[in-house]
């Protein structure tokens, strides 16, 4: 089993996922704490000597390295740089706002008078 201590955070594992899925990548995840308390990163697990192991050899060696290769794909997906370690912000709303933000947009965009 590789064990990678990535500087990723737990908060893009969705993202990681979709990569992984699209790569046909077999790959375990698990959080990894820091001395931070609101902060986890990401570990990832894979078995050596399996189509995943080369897939990702081949992959690190174009990208000059597997973690830079997944920090690339997250910058594409327009995460900033800056935030791959620290982690999105969830932001929670109310229905009733998300309501008045989604007639706010339909009248910018003209569906609505």
């Amino acid at each position: 089993m590789r064990i990678v201590n990535t500087n990723i955070s737990w908060g893009y594992l969705s993202l990681i996922e979709i990569f992984a899925k699209a790569n046909s990548l077999v790959l375990k995840y698990e959080p990894r704490h820091t001395v931070e308390p609101t902060r986890e990163l990401m570990t990832i697990q894979y078995e050596e000597n399996s189509d995943t192991d080369m897939t990702i050899t081949f992959m690190s060696i174009r990208h000059l390295g597997f973690e830079n290769m997944l920090c690339d794909y997250l910058i594409r997906c327009n995460i900033d740089p800056i935030m791959i370690p620290v982690g999105k912000a969830v932001m929670r709303k109310s229905n009733e706002q998300m309501e008045k933000d989604w007639q706010e947009h339909r009248r910018k965009i003209g569906l609505t008078r």
